[in-house]
């Protein structure tokens, strides 16, 4: 079932540079039907079942159903451009956001995140003691913040958590959830992409 209250955005403009070749269109573990998938499809396939607006920030357009696709509205300005590109463009005020690259998304976690926004501005978990701003959530009270600091250059994510009322999500209670962290992982390399493929086909494509 779907859920009003909040947007998905994906960010799906990365140079693949160690993978040497697109990311998005590897080949995935087939679909719940038995289809082909790429990894961009599943991704996308994941977080479809949990909003009525998937929004893919990306500057082609690649081959996904599922999803609204918008362009980077601050080229060169790195993941908080993409951030700031997708919450633009998101029918709901609050929107969880990932990248594409991430195949373990749990959904468990997803609801998890968004539930605990309230009247926050922002939600993000904590893993090693760092926070994940590419696996949180945002409201779009984080669009000015944003601009200010892209129109600064001042690229780094986390600025934002100090310039709104963000809450974190402990390490212990995400791993009441995804014990083994999964929903963190993101594929950079082939070796990286072979171990994930790997475990998607040993114990499915969720990682539960």
């Amino acid at each position: 079932m779907t859920d009003p209250r909040f947007s998905v955005v994906i960010l799906a403009g990365g140079q693949s540079r160690r993978m040497g070749r697109d990311k998005r269109a590897l080949p995935w573990t087939p679909a719940s039907d038995g289809s082909p998938q790429t990894l961009l499809g599943h991704v996308v396939a994941t977080v479809s079942r949990l909003t009525n607006d998937v929004v893919l920030v990306a500057n082609d357009d690649p081959a996904v159903t599922g999803a609204r696709v918008v362009g980077d509205l601050y080229p060169r300005s790195g993941s908080l451009g993409g951030i700031y590109s997708g919450l633009a463009a998101a029918a709901h005020d609050l929107a969880f956001v990932a990248a594409a690259d991430m195949p373990f998304l749990n959904p468990m976690l997803i609801l998890d995140l968004v539930g605990r926004a309230s009247r926050m501005d922002a939600v993000v978990p904590v893993t090693g003691g760092r926070p994940e701003p590419l696996h949180a959530v945002y409201r779009k009270t984080v669009l000015a913040p944003a601009r200010r600091q892209i129109e600064r250059r001042e690229l780094k994510i986390a600025l934002v958590f100090d310039a709104v009322s963000t809450v974190e999500a402990p390490e212990a209670d995400v791993r009441a959830l995804d014990p083994d962290l999964r929903s963190f992982w993101n594929l950079n390399t082939p070796e990286e992409y072979q171990r994930a493929l790997a475990l998607a086909g040993d114990h499915g494509a969720s990682g539960a």
